[in-house]
């Protein structure tokens, strides 16, 4: 459910179990625009939209040079809808984790516990599909471009042609957890590369998505 309509995804995909990681970007980029250095299991952060979607892309080539991606399919960031999705995790809770705010340290980085850094992934509990950071520690970039939602049932649904700013979801170390909630979003220009925003990624068939 979004707001009080339903979405629905009618293709599968895999998303990443932690936020790529300083070291696992520093890899395949050849370089860490981070601001907070000095553990490379840190989420990488700094990066801007085109920065993650570059990332997506150099792993998709990887891969099919090697052999392991089958035809038809890419690493690239998940869509707001998909984000979404795996972050309840089956829930319709304010979190995955039910509703209960003062919970919220066992599973997430956020203002009250981070003491202003993020942390290495996956110290936390994960949700309940084992997916961990989905809330806190940075905020995750998305496919979409941002427009206030539409009113009625979707199917994929996938933001407009084009916009000024894209989607980012999850809250992050700097901010309270209200802000993490499961449906919280937020926005900002795709050239922007922030101290406080990261990406996860997706692997699944090739996404139809307008242009950037």
């Amino acid at each position: 459910m979004r707001i009080k309509y339903p979405f629905t995804i009618t293709r599968d995909f895999w998303i990443g179990k932690y936020e790529v990681t300083q070291g696992e970007f520093t890899a395949v980029a050849g370089r860490n625009p981070s601001h907070f250095v000095g553990d490379s299991n840190r989420p990488v952060e700094k990066v801007t939209f085109f920065d993650a979607t570059a990332y997506c892309a150099a792993v998709t080539q990887r891969e099919r040079n090697a052999g392991h991606l089958p035809a038809g399919y890419e690493y690239r960031l998940p869509s707001e809808a998909e984000w979404e999705y795996a972050c309840r995790a089956g829930t319709t809770n304010l979190f995955s984790f039910g509703d209960d705010a003062s919970i919220a340290d066992q599973f997430a980085w956020t203002g009250e516990n981070s003491e202003a850094t993020p942390h290495p992934v996956g110290l936390k509990r994960p949700n309940p599909w084992g997916l961990y950071d989905m809330h806190g520690n940075v905020w995750e970039w998305c496919l979409d471009w941002f427009e206030p939602y539409r009113a009625g049932p979707l199917t994929d649904p996938a933001g407009p042609p084009s916009s000024k700013f894209k989607v980012f979801r999850g809250g992050g170390w700097n901010q309270d957890i209200e802000y993490a909630r499961s449906a919280n979003r937020f926005m900002m220009s795709p050239s922007n590369g922030i101290y406080f925003v990261g990406f996860r990624v997706v692997l699944g068939p090739i996404h139809p998505r307008p242009a950037q």
